[in-house]
């Protein structure tokens, strides 16, 4: 089976020809996406062997990947792995992770850093629990340890059948909806992570709201009823929270209370409004799946 490496890399050129240099030790072949880098990634890339495709400009991390999968695609892969450029992943867990898609187990495989007890940052371990726990409630319904991880094995299959639209972080968690939806198994192996590099951290706070927003995003799409459901129930209830005080305003002073009376009609009317429009999008969502 073929074996293709893709690496999505933005500024990466002090670990850049490293990385490349073991991966090319376990696969066919390393391609590196570079996005859109105003370092040396690519020369220093090239020269330590890999094929490297470029974006003009900085399109985030989400449209790296779906790069990689294109370019993996069109190199003939029958599995293709995707780690990081940035020194945290070690390329010689390559072969944990191609492992179980060429013994037929799997059909995603993901380089889990919870498996076994690693040192991590609290804020991250923390956010990562919590980001699995949204996961697992709203879009995979089965637990997987690290959602975030951004070692991966993919089969030519995977491959074939994603259709991804996020283009942030996020698109870890719609790759994961994607699989599992579409019935893909997935199995998780233990890996080593280093979180000693310079420059390998990113903004939590922007990493957090990117993930929340494409599971807020999926959510709409895949269960319109619910998302939208929930919202007009929670309106209604406002609505009904501040008529009610409205009430006992007027009876106790004798006053209407114009500008909150103006809002719960308001509230009434967008409630009743997005209760409609999710039970409309999901009966067009059934009628669709016939």
């Amino acid at each position: 089976m073929r074996v293709v490496c893709a690496i999505p890399a933005y500024n990466e050129e002090l670990t850049i020809a490293s990385i490349v240099l073991l991966a090319k030790q376990y696969v066919d072949e390393v391609i590196v996406i570079d996005d859109g880098s105003k370092d040396r990634t690519v020369e220093l890339a090239k020269k330590a062997g890999a094929i490297v495709y470029k974006h003009k400009k900085n399109k985030g991390y989400g449209a790296a990947i779906k790069s990689c999968i294109e370019k993996a695609k069109q190199r003939n892969a029958d599995i293709l792995v995707i780690l990081d450029a940035d020194g945290q992943h070690d390329p010689r867990d390559i072969p944990k992770l191609v492992e179980p898609i060429k013994d037929g187990e799997a059909d995603l495989v993901i380089g889990s850093r919870f498996i076994t007890r690693q040192k991590m940052p609290k804020y991250r371990k923390f956010g990562i629990k919590i980001i699995n726990l949204f996961a697992k409630k709203f879009l995979t319904k089965k637990k997987i340890s690290d959602t975030q991880s951004g070692f991966r094995a993919y089969s030519r299959k995977v491959l074939e059948a994603l259709d991804l639209s996020d283009e942030s972080m996020g698109v870890s968690l719609e790759i994961l909806n994607e699989v599992v939806k579409k019935g893909f198994r997935i199995k998780e192996v233990p890996i080593k992570c280093r979180y000693d590099i310079e420059g390998s951290t990113l903004n939590p706070l922007r990493h957090g709201m990117q993930l929340i927003g494409t599971i807020i995003k999926i959510v709409e799409r895949e269960r319109p009823l619910f998302f939208f459901g929930v919202s007009g129930i929670c309106m209604l209830m406002l609505a009904m929270l501040l008529g009610v005080w409205v009430i006992h305003r007027y009876e106790t002073v004798g006053q209407l209370a114009v500008g909150t009376s103006l809002l719960v009609v308001l509230l009434t009317m967008l409630g009743i409004l997005t209760l409609y429009s999710g039970i409309i999008l999901h009966a067009i969502k059934v009628m669709s799946e016939k």
